[in-house]
């Protein structure tokens, strides 16, 4: 049967389901590669309802910095062709039929959540969504509880573990599709070339950027996801150690985004290493954090503890040190001990891949799992391999790296500082064993 649907809903076949059921699900996450049509029907669908119902919906993005940044031009230029009836203001839409609101949003400000104008919309739209963080997303989603209220996320994913996808997972409430440029019959002939270019040059771009495929096994990337999942997947027997390591690692907030991050890593047997725990906090009180430290210290019992001294950690760091002699200040830009590393943080995450790749490493916490899948290395001019900066990962993702720098500077304390671990066991339990060395 030919379905038959006004000329603002001119959207690919394949998104129907979005329009016919949408009374049905609380969320809809529509996902896949440029050039699929998401956004544009999604604006469509958007400016009909607003024609024949009055609504209030949002349009957001984790960071807006300006309305040249929303999806506002989109909305704009189909009023425009469909020579629709709404008044058009700076910052939102006003339809002069049924006085249904449009307006646009960044979340994010100034380094925390602005909630502020999202209680009694009823529809929030969040396009380019694999830019929200999990933060972010557990403000939101209990925020938007007007009865029949809906969410819909438009996306093409960085990362297998994105916060939106791993929400939308597996919900019976959430209309799942995913669309790339081959199921949209109104794609121009430009774009299908272009599409062609991208798979002939790079297929793991092209997978990427018009396949929607996470970003994955690029040699741009730390690490594949195989070898991340190896360590997700790990198996071993543990065994009875005489000196079973431990390393407790302290990643500090730099700014008001940012968390505070905690780990231990214990060793099993003579090679393989488990993230045991991770404990995280934002409070800006220095104290606070302080207090966190010396009480997990204690709790942990670690013989090494390895923590950020750069910046805002410094002061931190110097001040933990009159209470624990032995703990290591962690500074990313010191000069490397390897050959092969441009500065220490580079030594750091070299020295983890390395462990992932033997096989030596168990982990368990799925914030750093999914902050490591998109972490990249470079090539510097005379050969050394440095590590993508923090503050470019942070105006990419939106977020601070802080649990994958946390599970790095660990393996740099196990890779680096295996005498100063010797050592502090010794002290703790008055053994001198002058020629023990448990590590490579």
């Amino acid at each position: 049967m030919q379905i038959k649907l006004p000329d603002i809903l001119k959207i690919p076949p394949k998104l129907y389901p979005f329009i016919f059921k949408f009374n049905d699900y609380s969320y809809f996450l529509l996902e896949g590669g440029r050039a699929s049509g998401k956004t544009q029907s999604t604006a469509r669908f958007l400016l009909y309802i607003a024609e024949t119902r009055h609504v209030r919906i949002c349009c957001g993005r984790e960071i807006q910095n300006s309305i040249n940044e929303s999806v506002k031009t989109v909305f704009t230029d189909l009023i425009e062709q469909y020579n629709l009836s709404y008044e058009i203001k700076r910052d939102y839409l006003i339809n002069n039929q049924t006085g249904s609101k449009i307006f646009f949003k960044g979340f994010r400000e100034q380094g925390s959540v602005n909630i502020k104008g999202l209680e009694g919309i009823d529809i929030l739209w969040i396009d380019e969504a694999q830019a929200i963080t999990k933060t972010t997303l557990d403000i939101i989603i209990p925020t938007i509880r007007k009865k029949n209220s809906v969410i819909i996320f438009t996306m093409n994913r960085y990362t297998r573990f994105d916060a939106v996808y791993n929400f939308c997972a597996k919900r019976d409430d959430c209309l799942h599709i995913n669309i790339n440029y081959f199921d949209n019959p109104y794609v121009d002939k430009k774009i299908l070339n272009e599409a062609e270019v991208s798979k002939n040059t790079n297929v793991n771009d092209y997978n990427h950027i018009w396949l929607g495929y996470p970003m994955q096994n690029n040699n741009e990337f730390l690490l594949s996801s195989n070898s991340i999942d190896k360590a997700i997947n790990l198996e071993y027997e543990k065994q009875n150690l005489y000196f079973q390591g431990s390393v407790m690692s302290v990643d500090l907030s730099a700014s008001g985004a940012d968390m505070c991050v905690a780990k231990l890593f214990v060793q099993e047997n003579e090679t393989i290493w488990l993230e045991k725990s991770t404990t995280s906090w934002s409070e800006a009180d220095t104290d606070i954090t302080k207090g966190k430290i010396i009480s997990l210290y204690s709790e942990w019992s670690p013989n090494v503890l390895i923590m950020d001294a750069d910046g805002l950690g410094y002061p931190i760091w110097i001040s933990i040190q009159k209470i624990i002699h032995s703990a290591i200040g962690f500074r990313g830009a010191k000069k490397p001990v390897s050959k092969f590393a441009l500065n220490a943080r580079a030594d750091g995450y070299l020295a983890l891949k390395d462990y992932i790749d033997k096989g030596y490493l168990k982990l368990t916490d799925k914030q750093g799992i999914r902050q490591l899948e998109y972490i990249k290395k470079t090539y510097k001019p005379n050969g050394l391999i440095a590590i993508q900066d923090k503050k470019e990962i942070r105006k990419l993702h939106n977020e601070s790296p802080d649990y994958a720098d946390c599970i790095m500077m660990a393996l740099y304390a196990i890779n680096y500082c295996s005498k100063t671990m010797i050592s502090e066991y010794e002290n703790q339990n008055s053994i001198v064993e002058s020629e023990f060395e448990p590590f490579e």
